[in-house]
């Protein structure tokens, strides 16, 4: 009965564990350039080449959420690794992405799985 209870026990801490992982979310917005959007509010197909110059640049690029214009911070999920050329088609254009929240010391990202031209609404 006690290899049992300790399977169980197994089973239960193992599914505690996977279902303490971060849910997959979508958010669909304008990607940034978060230097000049932040700077000087620089956003939309007007400034589209400048968003891509500034992401070749190294800058980062950031969605500006629909509806709330909240600023998301966007990562690689794979470590040295920068989404700029994943999101660089995107500069100046409605897109969702599709990713996982990381947060530490009160700072949080997106830690990018995919993104994708946003349906037109």
């Amino acid at each position: 009965m006690r290899a049992g209870a300790a399977a169980l026990a197994a089973i239960l801490l193992a599914a505690t564990i996977h279902a303490a992982d971060p849910a997959e979310i979508t958010l669909t917005g304008e990607v940034i350039d978060s230097a000049c959007y932040i700077k000087s509010g620089s956003k939309g197909e007007s400034h589209r080449v400048c968003a891509q110059r500034c992401g070749d640049a190294g800058i980062p690029l950031a969605l500006l959420v629909d509806k709330t214009d909240e600023v998301v911070w966007i990562a690689s999920v794979d470590d040295m690794e920068t989404p700029n050329a994943k999101l660089r088609p995107f500069a100046g254009r409605k897109a969702t992405v599709t990713g996982v929240w990381a947060e530490r010391g009160g700072a949080k990202i997106l830690l990018l799985h995919s993104v994708k031209a946003a349906s037109p609404s």
